[in-house]
């Protein structure tokens, strides 16, 4: 994180470098611009895109922050009941997700934590024989990320599966189809027909499941 001060104003930026990004984007995330980027940029080059951004860039930091009163988790939709606390927690009941939050802003954080925690539980039940159908004999890391623009990604070459936090929200079968699917990744880097064959050797409804998958929209703001 860094400062850049524009208009007598600081400003704190969050730079992300994404090599596979083709273009240059921001946008405000918790009162920070975020700028994910392909390429290296200068602190001037910084400031002229707040510079350029400049209203837009004032009108969400002051916009208010709504605050969702429900989500979707594990494929059901939860109430979310927030409490105003000095701590930061949240638990998961039977018929409704219970936040204790010091602000708005943590109410997402702690949201997302939730989201990790789940998916780890998830991998750490079931990856073992998921990777034992695969003949994968080698260590796998698991890492979580924030992502809108898939569910999860493998780097072969790394022995890295990466899963989106958002397949928290889904049915517990959706979550094992991704991770199936990037599994197939370590034998077949594309999508080509020997690779869904393999694949549905293992997970036989894979196709079914991805087309209920595609279908489902869960929009909340966590």
């Amino acid at each position: 994180m860094i400062l850049v001060n524009v208009n007598s104003i600081n400003f704190k930026v969050e730079v992300i470098y994404r090599r596979s990004n083709r273009k240059i984007y921001l946008r405000i995330k918790n009162g920070m611009i975020v700028i994910t980027t392909p390429v290296q940029l200068s602190y001037d080059k910084i400031s002229d895109m707040i510079k350029k951004n400049f209203n837009y860039i004032m009108k969400y930091m002051n916009a208010p922050i709504e605050i969702e009163d429900k989500i979707h988790y594990l494929g059901k939709i939860y109430p979310l009941h927030i409490i105003e606390s000095t701590t930061n927690e949240i638990y998961v009941l039977d018929d409704e997700i219970k936040v204790y939050s010091k602000s708005p802003q943590a109410i997402g954080e702690l949201v997302e934590e939730l989201y990790k925690n789940t998916l780890s539980n998830v991998v750490e039940r079931y990856s073992k024989d998921i990777l034992f159908q695969f003949n994968i004999s080698f260590d796998v890391k698991f890492h979580y990320k924030k992502a809108k623009g898939y569910y999860g990604e493998c780097f072969s070459n790394k022995r890295i599966i990466v899963l989106s936090t958002r397949l928290a929200k889904y049915d517990l079968k959706y979550i094992l189809s991704v991770i199936y699917h990037e599994c197939a990744h370590f034998k077949y880097q594309n999508h080509q027909k020997e690779f869904y064959e393999y694949l549905e050797e293992r997970y036989p409804n894979y196709r079914s499941v991805q087309r209920e998958l595609r279908k489902i929209r869960y929009n909340e703001k966590y």
